[in-house]
């Protein structure tokens, strides 16, 4: 093999990788509220601002609203159900609770059209410390709104969540905070699982 042979074998293998190569996932760069159907048939409504998210979740098979305030940065979430009006639940971040606005790298394999919105499909990689069903696949938008998400379980892909409705824009800064008056108590991350309608949230797992 000549030396220039060599070299274009090498610039060819080097370009196939880097082609073949994750990205990291687009992250919002803009506040925004939407609406969303969860994969039980329940509902799901949905404010973003500057790394901060509620979530108010009002599952098919418990219709008791759910109200999770999140922060992204520092990895909490308190969680407030009509049971316990004078109480917030505090606890370490779930991974799936940042669906709307994913981290990490993933891989571009087509486009589609969410809630009037047009967004890219990606293929999320794995990550070691979260267990997850099968491949994940979401439709981002160019400003990094995730609006729909699947996991494939024995081959087929089974909705998380999808958005019916997006709108960007300031939101009320008020609905971030744990009202005055509420007691926020805090808790392992082991008992989300035991408040109705929050395992929603989750990845599907597989039979």
């Amino acid at each position: 093999m000549s030396i220039r042979t060599g070299l274009l074998a090498v610039t060819t293998l080097a370009a196939g990788l880097g082609a073949a190569a994750a990205d990291p996932l687009p992250y919002p760069s803009a506040d925004f509220a939407l609406k969303a159907v969860l994969r039980d048939g329940g509902s799901l409504d949905l404010a973003y601002a500057d790394g901060r998210m509620r979530l108010e979740l009002l599952p098919k098979s418990s219709p008791t609203l759910i109200v999770g305030i999140a922060d992204l940065k520092s990895g909490k979430v308190a969680l407030m159900v009509p049971s316990m009006p004078k109480m917030a639940m505090q606890t370490d971040l779930p991974p799936s609770f940042s669906f709307a606005a994913l981290t990490g790298s993933g891989t571009k394999t087509g486009t589609d059209t969410v809630a009037g919105e047009a967004c890219d499909l990606w293929k999320i990689d794995p990550v070691p410390s979260q267990t997850t069903a099968g491949p994940t696949t979401a439709c981002i938008t160019a400003d990094g709104i995730a609006l729909r998400t699947h996991v494939e379980i024995q081959g087929k892909p089974q909705l998380v969540y999808e958005a019916t409705a997006l709108t960007r824009g300031p939101q009320d800064p008020r609905q971030f905070m744990v009202p005055h008056g509420v007691q926020t108590v805090k808790l392992p991350k082991s008992a989300v699982a035991a408040v109705p309608g929050l395992n929603l949230l989750a990845a599907p797992s597989a039979p």
